[in-house]
């Protein structure tokens, strides 16, 4: 599928759904433009994001430092996931802003073939299932590596396009005092949107917490 074509094919969609499109936006890259991260490095984002999540959910904090510390994974954590990890006793703020991250950690398990079906979020994803790949005590994440099955790179950018049109009607609707349109979950389309970007190497922003999300 060309970027236009897949311009047009996310505008029918939010059309569809009653969500306000804005023509100006711009294409996005073309299949030929975008190299995927490779597995090694989305199991690793995966494995971050799982930790952080959990803590931020109420887990003990010390068996997931404990987890990475013991498999070398530490340097997969982000500035800001660190600093959450090592802080004595986060907040209760940024507890509720890791627990956002889930959904990015969602939107990765779907690329990473975890889970089959990945539809336009308008609640909060459950992770039940995605989540019986990951480790459960100690061992090494081999139930997780064997379970990658990476999604072709056409499928990545078909969502990666339409993100990027649902977070513009999403901040329009917060900037203009309104509801998120549509019913979506804005703080799930935000997270997928930069979870997307990180995946697709945008503006080869290998940091995530740099990752960028402009709309």
């Amino acid at each position: 599928m060309s970027p236009e074509q897949r311009k047009e094919a996310s505008e029918l969609e939010l059309h569809k759904r009653g969500i306000r499109i804005n023509v100006q936006l711009h294409v996005i890259e073309s299949d030929e433009e975008v190299e995927l991260r490779q597995p090694e490095e989305l199991m690793q984002r995966m494995l971050a994001l799982w930790a952080v999540t959990a803590v931020a959910t109420g887990e003990d904090t010390a068996r997931y430092r404990t987890y990475l510390e013991t498999h070398g994974l530490m340097h997969c954590l982000s500035t800001q996931e660190q600093a959450f990890l090592l802080a004595g006793e986060p907040s209760a703020e940024l507890r509720a802003q890791f627990v956002q991250r889930q959904e990015a950690l969602y939107f990765l398990a779907w690329a990473a073939g975890l889970t089959d079906k990945l539809a336009v979020p308008t609640q909060a994803v459950n992770l039940k299932q995605v989540l019986k790949f990951f480790p459960h005590a100690m061992e090494a994440p081999e139930r997780l590596q064997a379970a990658l099955k990476p999604r072709r790179k056409g499928q990545v950018l078909d969502w990666s396009d339409l993100l990027y049109r649902l977070h513009w009607a999403v901040r329009h609707a917060h900037i203009t005092g309104r509801d998120a349109p549509g019913n979506l979950n804005a703080y799930a389309v935000r997270e997928w949107h930069q979870a997307a970007n990180w995946l697709c190497q945008y503006e080869e922003e290998h940091d995530w917490d740099r990752v960028s999300t402009e709309t």
